[in-house]
């Protein structure tokens, strides 16, 4: 069984890792595998980014807090992205 890299995207309130989760992502490393983000969802699968490294994610990026002030892009993003990342055994 291979290992391979799953990857998890959430935006939360802040750059604190402790800071509340808006939006997560996860994206499977399966061909044909379709993420997005589902607004009528319940819940997400972490609270926080915090809460996600307690179960084993690793952050590979942490947010540019400095990205799109001063341009038209400014406020397109909701909240502050972090990516996050979990080797794991699949078939």
């Amino acid at each position: 069984m291979p290992k391979l890299q799953r990857l998890l995207y959430i935006n939360s309130e802040s750059t604190h890792p402790q800071s509340a989760a808006l939006s997560a992502a996860v994206y499977e490393p399966v061909a044909g595998s379709i993420t997005q983000v589902d607004p009528t969802s319940e819940g997400l699968p972490y609270a926080s980014v915090h809460a996600a490294m307690i179960d084993g994610w690793r952050v590979i990026q942490a947010p540019d807090v400095w990205a799109g002030i001063g341009t038209d892009d400014a406020g397109e993003v909701i909240g502050f992205q972090f990516i996050l990342e979990k080797i794991e055994d699949f078939d």
